[in-house]
Formats: structure tokens, C-alpha cells, sequence
């Protein structure tokens, strides 16, 4: 045997044992089979003809793969470190059975000779990739943006491993955290294939606590470790069932150690993706292009691993404080009077309103670009009106063109759309003269898809997006069906259809062909063969999980250059780095009490994606909704970080003025978010600027807490805000999983008597809302809109842990572009210690174009102490008795005083009987 230098730690008397005596005796076990041929139905005979292993049992594949003694890759080279000791090399092929005779080809088109290289990025980051011998690397890439940056390495927390590095020993690495040996990732259940159109990897994992992998339809947010196959391809599909691959493509996961410690990895690859889930517990990655190139994030803490995620898929672009207000939207407008309708209702109910939408209603036909001239021809006029009362209005527009009118006419003459390859002769147009690739979509009639990769489109895009602008002021854009949609593909004689052949039917289906009514991987969208780029370099089978992506880029960069602000874009269909530039709803989801508490997980998994500004359609958008349910759907959509009201045509109005009861509960409910923005728009520039989430599940907070890792009908806001709401019918009380720690009713200001599962009230106008100890929370006097809101004095809610509290607030203007890249904004540290609350004020920029915060912090509450104070003095001024009170059944004090948050305070509480609460 050869051992591998020291960069990489390789222990031969007792790894490589270890290794074989897995492999031999997996086998006798039902939990950790590769299924050969999935979806192929084998029988004995065939799958020992295809050279895999028959052995039925119930509920694991009964035709599976031999171990990697039989089936894989062989080292074929010396290891070879690269430059700088910045990873390294080995050259791999296909494992000899015998003197020259090779395993089975599963799909065909097997590649022999293949590079694995090890890239060790940062001591918390590395990556490795399977590719071609002799392919350059970065053509087998997503054309995706990364950031691939190499810090210094004084001490890596991971090692690699090689099972064996002699020339001709079967293949097998394993990635360990050195801290504690446990294995992040480890191939040695074999499996590992890379053919042209079909690659697969398997690994262990070191637990079965795995969260992520999207999008699809989660019914709880910690993984069934049972072996079931999730198809992540970019499609047209409602969050129905939980088999469905959905709107956007996201192959990233995270994992809890047993200690606590957590991990996360990320496959960085755009074609059709299934991932299996096995019960040993492993995963099992098979693709049907590109390669197989994974980065490896170490933590240690859940946040740690977010934050390294979105370091190299790009951090979250920073929303408009606008758009952290709640929205309105919905289908089936049929006039400007019903716009109005909403707005003067939602008003008259004392809801607070900083969006309203238009759906394709307002376009003439269901045209981009256009205005119906009878129906919304006053719609310019109302825009105008409301802007100058605070509200935003925010329009969609969708990435087909019809081919009927003068927008058409424009975008084809800049050669905007799709098209058909023309250099093979087994591809195919419906028209051979016209290279545009047409289909049946919005608005129901012939269409033309736009190609996002494409400058001449961008730019295009762009003046389209500004000339319409001049005629009505919208403020952000909604981008749908950008999957990309297309209705009928291959199912009607009249409608697009896909010529057979090797990419619209992949020799590996896929399970996104094996999902609901679709057959093949084309139908509900474009034919595979189309081409895509400036040079019709991609394939859309290569790059078709990116059209959302490569759509956001263009229009958010459009939009921010026709409104001159910030903006907001919202986009159906995502990818990894998809957050630097758009949030995204969580689809076209049911009015169903079970939808309402899947948003919570999809909440948590967006986060996880690095789309912290995202959230569910309120009361649902499909099928009527009940006034219970929209009543509780209201209390906890008040908290999405995107809290947005919609829902779809023929169906009644479900905005929250609606009905008395929901009304009631929206307005209690929105005016505790709006007093909590300042907090949350911090919470999205720590996002923006650090990559730590908005809206995390407790296991965040509490990796270490068996129970908390699977909670997912409760959610924090940061670090310090929990929301618990009601997620059943006709229920008055919640289960409230309460960690142990100081938590204090939001309420009452009352510290919680116990910790653990606790049943709380929740009468139908209540949601249950609970403050963490030792953090204090920035707040603000609420109003009906943002710009009326931002005009109050602010306030800050202390919540005491051990006599100690701190938090931050980041204040700008809310909608001027690059703020915080220019320094135009504020940062308040606050502090609470030794019965004195410190406020600091620092200036990022002593730029006359920001001139600090305006408002005055005029409200104080303090959670937990003891006993009223007897004096308090601020800045060494004692201050009026009548300026603070003490509730001494819930032991909370209120100070009302102005302060200037320009200056530094500080507060001090005059002495009393500080006999410590018990923590």
C-alpha cells in the first residue's frame, strides 16, 4: 500500500479493514441497498442479466447494486497534491473485474477515465469533483456565479481519506471533523458511476438527522430516513404531494452531529437531480449530466453552516423596508374599482398595507408590457394616488411573449428567445424557417420564450421593464412561470411537441418523469434540445433549473434601473444564488390547514437555501378558504418574512377585510409585525451582510437539544423571537415546545413558569408570542404603512437573562440602492449590565447624504427584574418619577423618555433590592 502524504491523514492498519468489513457485510442488512434500474420494475432474471444482486424485502429495493469491490472505480495514479497544498489529485478508472473485463454499464456511455480532486477551501470549507480525465472542469460547471476564495489554512476541522492509494485498488474516500472522528461523508457503499448522461454517488451519514434538499413538499422538516427518492428539477407543480419536484432546484442539506455539531453539503450541478433517501442512514445522488461536484461546509453551529453556504452561493440581496410590510394580492381583478375596493377596506379595518398587486388581469390579453385599455385604464391614475399615501404597488409579468403585437415584433429583431438547435439533424422545429422555440402559455395562445442568457435579451428586458415604467410607477416586479412553464408539452397533436431522443428521454428517467401526469421530462415545460446563451451554447437539458435564476439577474438589475431604488423582485423558480437577487412565494399552494403548516417548513428550508425573504400565499391560493382558517392563516402569515395576501380566479375574496373576525385577528396581529420591523429588517441585514438566516427552527438555536431538532410547527424570528401558532381546526390551545432557557410572553411581559412541552391558550383573535432572555429587540410605534411607521419614535423590548440583555438596530432610509456598501446607514448597540442599559450610536459614514436616524427612541420596557428601581438616571440625570412605572405582577418596567439614538445613552436604575431572579 501507498500512503498518501501528510496534507491528508490516511491510518492503513485500521482504515482500509474497516473499510472491507463494511462492504462485506452490508448485504445482510436491508438498510443502505443502491437501487439498480429505479423505475425499471426488474425481476430476478433481468437484474442478474444487468449484473446487479436480487434479494426481495419489504420495503428496500429488491435489485440492488454489488458492493465497490464489484462495481465503480479504481485508483489509476499516484496522488498528486496541488499547488500550495491546496488539495489534491488522483486519477481514477473503471473497476477491472478480473484482467480486463469491467462492471456492468447501467445507462451506457460509461466514461473509463475520470479525475477526483480535492480542493480545501477555508478550515470550515472544502469541495470535491468527479469529471473527466482531461475535461476542464469549469465547462462541466453550472454557468453559475460562485465565489470560490481560499483563506488561510493554520488548522483544518476535516480531514480527507482514502480507503487504499496502490494502483488498482477499488476507489472509496471519506471526509472526517477531526474534533470528534465523525464522518461527514463516505463512499464506501459503492455505487459511484460516471457515464454521459448518468452520474450517481452514495454515501453514509453520521445521522438521521437531515434537513433540506428542494424544493419539494416537506411534511415534516427532518427527513423519513426511509428509502424514498425526491426529484429536484425545476416544474410547474403546486405544492399538492410530497412525491412532486416543485417550482425550484435546490440540492443542498444539512445534517446534526450526534454532539451537536452540524454540517452542511451542496451538490453543484443544474441538470435533473434525484436524491434517495436510505435508512443506514445515507443518501444517494444520481444526475444525468455535468458532474459531480460537492462543497462541504463544517459549522460547527447550524447558523455557521448558512453563513458558509451563502459565502459561496452569494449572500441575500437586502429588501426595501417597504416590502417587509404586509401585501395584498389576488387573481381576478376585473377593474381598477376592485383594487380600490380592497385598499379602502383593508384601510377602514385598521390593517396595515404597504403592497397591492396586480396578476395578469391588468394586461390587455394577458400581455407583457401592455394595459387592459378598457378594464384597468385608470390604473396609472390609482398608482400614482397611492403612492403618495405609502403604499407600494408591485406588478407581474411573465417570461413569454406573444407573437401578436409590437413587444414581439422588438424582442425577436434583438434575437430575445429561445431557440431550436439547428446543427443536428435529429432536431427539429415545428417550422423549419423560424428558429424560435414557440409554445401555449400565458396569455393562451402562441408564445415565444425569452433566453435570460442572452445579453441581447437582458438588455432588451431591461428597456421594456424602463419604458413601461414611464407609463406606470410601479415600484417592484413579480416574475411567474419561470420554471420554464409551457402547457400541454407533448400531450396534444396541436401543441409543442418534443422530438424523440437522447435529452427530452434521458436513458436514466428520472423521478421527476415519474410524478404526477407527466411522462416524460419535457412535458409541463420545453423540449430539452432547445438552445440557450449568446452563442446557443447551452442545451435547456443543461441549463433549464436556471431559468428563474438567469430571469431574477435580469430583472432585478431592470428594476432597480427603472425605479432608481432598491426594488423587490419575486420569482416562482430559484437556484442556488437565486437570493442575491429575488425572493420567492412558496407557490400555488391549497387552502388546507396541512398547507398552512407545510409554509413553516418550506420557511425554514428556504432560509436554508439562502432565500431568507420568502412565504407562503395567505389563506391559500387554491380552492375557497374558511374564515377559521384564514383567521389563524392570517395570524401566522403575519410573521412570513414575506407576508403577502393571494389567491386565485373564481374563487371569493379572502383579503383579510373580508370578513369582521379576520380582520380583527389581521389588524392585532400585523401591528405587533410592524411594531417588530425594525428587528426584522436588522435581522435581513445581518442576512445580507453575514449569511445567517431570518426565520430559523429552534434547532438553530438549540443543536444540542434532542427535541428541538424536530420541531417544525413553531419558529424563531433571529435568535430572541418565537412564533407558535395554530395549525388545526377548531383548536383553542397550542403545543408550545419551550427549550430550556428565560422566555417571556410578548404579551404580558411575564417570564414563562417552566420550560418543555407546555399547552398555552389560544383564543381564535390570539397567537402565541414569546420573547428569548438576554436579548433586546429594536421596535417601533406601528401605523398603517411603512412611511407612516417610520415617522414614530422607536422602542426597544429588554428581555433579562442573569440581569443581562443585548441587541443591535440598522437603520437607513429602507429603499435606496447599496446603503450599506456606501455606508449610508446607522448601527445602535444596545446593552444591558449592572442595572445600567448602554446605548451606542455609530455612523457607518459621515456622508451628508445620510444625516442618521430621525425618530426618537421614546419607549423602554425591561423584562425580569426583581423589583421597581427607586431612581433612574439617564446620562447621570435623575429623571422624573412620572417617567417610569413598574408592573410588579409581571415584574416589568416601563420608562417613557425621549432619547436621540444619534448619541450615546446611557440609563442607569438606582439602587433596590437586587435579589436575582432564579435563571
Amino acid at each position: 500500500m501507498n500512503k498518501i502524504s501528510v496534507s491528508f491523514l490516511v491510518i492503513f492498519s485500521f482504515l482500509v479493514p474497516s473499510f472491507v468489513e463494511c462492504q462485506v457485510t452490508r448485504y445482510n442488512e436491508d438498510t443502505s441497498r443502491i437501487e439498480c434500474l429505479p423505475f425499471k420494475n426488474l425481476s430476478e432474471g433481468n437484474c442478474s442479466a444487468a449484473g446487479c444482486i436480487w434479494k426481495p424485502s419489504k420495503g428496500a429495493p429488491s435489485c440492488f447494486l454489488p458492493d465497490s469491490d464489484h462495481y465503480g472505480y479504481e485508483i489509476n495514479s499516484q496522488v498528486r497534491q496541488l499547488d500550495d497544498n491546496r488539495g489534491f489529485q488522483v486519477e481514477l478508472r473503471r473497476l477491472r473485474l478480473g484482467s480486463s473485463s469491467k462492471p456492468p454499464s447501467l445507462y451506457g456511455a460509461d466514461i473509463d477515465h475520470v479525475t477526483f480532486q480535492v480542493d480545501y477551501y477555508s478550515p470550515t470549507q472544502l469541495a470535491f469533483a468527479i469529471y473527466p480525465k482531461g475535461s476542464e472542469r469549469l465547462e462541466k460547471r453550472p454557468p453559475v456565479e460562485i465565489n470560490e476564495r481560499y483563506a488561510a489554512i493554520d488548522k483544518k476541522l476535516y480531514s480527507v481519506e482514502l480507503a487504499d492509494t496502490a494502483i488498482g485498488r477499488p476507489f472509496n474516500f471519506r471526509v472526517i471533523r477531526q474534533e470528534t472522528e465523525t464522518i461527514i461523508f463516505d463512499t464506501s457503499m459503492g455505487g459511484l458511476t460516471i457515464a454521459e448522461q448518468f452520474l450517481m454517488i452514495s454515501t453514509k451519514l453520521p445521522t438521521h438527522y437531515l434537513y433540506g434538499l428542494g424544493e419539494n413538499n416537506h411534511d415534516t422538516f427532518l427527513h423519513n430516513m426511509s428509502y424514498k427518492t425526491w426529484p429536484i428539477f425545476a416544474r410547474d407543480q403546486p405544492p399538492d404531494y410530497d412525491d412532486f419536484n416543485l417550482y425550484g432546484a435546490h440540492p443542498f442539506y444539512m445534517a446534526s452531529e450526534n454532539d451537536g455539531s452540524s454540517h452542511g453539503v451542496f451538490l453543484f450541478n443544474s441538470h435533473a437531480i434525484d436524491v434517495t433517501t436510505m435508512p443506514n442512514p445515507g443518501l444517494t445522488f444520481r444526475t444525468i449530466g455535468g458532474m459531480l461536484e460537492f462543497f462541504i461546509f463544517l459549522g460547527p453551529t447550524p447558523e455557521n453552516v448558512v453563513q458558509q453556504y451563502t459565502d459561496v452561493i452569494g449572500r441575500t440581496f437586502l429588501p426595501p423596508y417597504w416590502s417587509l410590510g404586509f401585501q395584498i394580492s389576488r387573481w381576478g381583478y376585473h377593474n381598477t374599482d376592485d383594487i380600490t375596493a380592497v385598499l379602502d377596506r383593508t384601510k377602514k379595518a385598521n390593517i396595515p398595507q404597504d403592497v397591492q398587486y396586480a396578476d395578469i388581469d391588468y394586461m390587455d390579453g394577458k400581455r407583457d408590457f401592455t394595459i387592459d385599455p378598457v378594464n384597468f385604464a385608470g390604473l396609472p391614475k390609482l398608482v400614482e394616488g397611492i403612492k403618495a399615501e405609502g403604499v407600494r404597488f408591485v406588478v407581474i409579468l411573465d417570461p413569454t411573449i406573444a407573437v401578436d403585437y409590437d413587444v414581439f415584433d422588438r424582442a425577436n429583431a434583438s434575437q430575445s428567445f429561445i431557440q431550436w438547435a439547428n446543427s443536428s439533424g435529429e432536431i427539429a422545429g415545428q417550422d423549419p424557417y423560424d428558429p424560435n422555440v414557440y409554445g401555449n402559455v400565458w396569455p393562451e395562445g402562441p408564445v415565444a420564450f425569452i433566453d435570460f442568457f442572452k445579453t441581447s435579451a437582458r438588455e432588451w428586458w431591461a428597456k421594456e421593464i424602463g419604458d413601461f415604467h414611464s407609463k406606470l410607477q410601479f415600484d417592484g416586479l413579480w416574475i411567474d412561470m419561470n420554471e420554464v412553464s409551457n402547457f400541454d408539452t407533448n400531450r396534444w397533436p396541436d401543441k409543442l411537441q418534443c422530438p424523440v431522443n437522447k435529452w427530452d428521454d434521458p436513458p436514466y428517467e428520472t423521478m421527476a418523469a415519474h410524478t404526477g401526469i407527466v411522462q416524460r421530462i419535457s412535458d409541463k415545460t420545453i423540449c430539452m434540445t432547445t438552445t440557450q446563451g449568446d452563442s446557443n451554447q447551452y442545451l435547456q437539458y443543461e441549463v433549464h433549473n436556471l431559468f428563474g435564476y438567469s430571469q431574477a439577474i435580469a430583472t432585478q438589475r431592470a428594476a432597480r434601473q427603472a425605479t432608481g431604488k432598491r426594488s423587490m423582485v419575486l420569482s416562482r423558480s430559484t437556484f442556488p444564488g437565486s437570493g442575491k437577487y429575488t425572493g420567492h412565494w412558496l407557490g400555488d399552494n391549497f387552502a388546507r390547514w396541512s398547507n398552512m403548516g407545510d409554509s413553516i417548513i418550506g420557511m425554514f428550508e428556504f432560509n436554508m437555501f439562502g432565500i431568507p425573504y420568502n412565504g407562503a400565499d395567505i389563506c391559500g391560493f387554491n380552492e375557497e378558504t374558511t374564515e377559521e382558517l384564514c383567521r389563524r392563516w392570517i395570524q401566522l402569515g403575519a410573521f412570513y418574512p414575506f407576508s403577502r395576501s393571494h389567491n386565485t380566479l373564481g374563487d371569493p375574496d379572502q383579503d383579510p377585510a373580508a370578513w369582521p373576525s379576520v380582520a380583527s385577528a389581521a389588524s392585532k396581529a400585523l401591528m405587533i409585525r410592524y411594531r417588530l420591523l425594525p428587528y426584522l429588517y436588522t435581522l435581513f441585514h445581518d442576512s445580507h451582510s453575514t449569511g445567517s438566516t431570518v426565520v430559523r427552527p429552534l434547532y438553530h438555536e438549540y443543536a444540542k437539544d434532542l427535541r428541538a431538532r424536530s420541531v417544525d410547527k413553531q419558529f424563531l424570528w433571529g435568535q430572541a423571537f418565537m412564533i407558535s401558532p395554530v395549525l388545526e381546526e377548531k383548536k383553542t390551545t397550542v403545543q408550545v415546545y419551550f427549550p430550556d432557557d428565560v422566555w417571556y410572553d410578548y404579551y404580558t411581559g411575564a417570564r414563562m413558569a417552566s420550560t418543555g412541552e407546555l399547552t398555552l391558550q389560544a383564543a381564535v383573535d390570539h397567537i402565541n408570542l414569546h420573547i428569548r432572555g438576554g436579548f433586546i429587540l429594536p421596535a417601533q410605534k406601528p401605523a398603517l404603512n411603512t412611511m407612516l411607521s417610520r415617522q414614530n419614535h422607536f422602542e426597544l423590548i429588554v428581555a433579562l437573562k442573569d440581569n443581562y440583555a443585548s441587541g443591535k438596530m440598522i437603520w437607513d432610509d429602507g429603499e435606496s440602492d447599496n446603503t450599506i456598501q456606501d455606508g449610508l446607514y446607522t448601527t445602535n448597540l444596545f446593552q444591558f449590565h449592572d442595572n445600567k442599559l448602554s446605548i451606542t450610536a455609530h455612523s457607518a459614514s459621515a456622508s451628508a447624504q445620510w444625516e442618521g436616524i430621525q425618530p426618537a427612541l421614546h419607549l423602554i420596557q425591561i423584562m425580569g427584574l426583581h423589583s421597581s428601581p427607586k431612581s433612574i438616571a439617564v446620562n447621570g440625570t435623575e429623571i422624573d418619577d412620572g417617567a417610569f412605572r413598574f408592573d410588579s405582577v409581571n415584574n416589568v418596567l416601563t420608562i417613557e423618555y425621549p432619547f436621540n439614538l444619534n448619541y450615546d445613552s446611557t440609563i442607569s436604575l438606582g439602587q433596590h433590592d437586587y435579589c436575582r431572579v432564579s435563571q
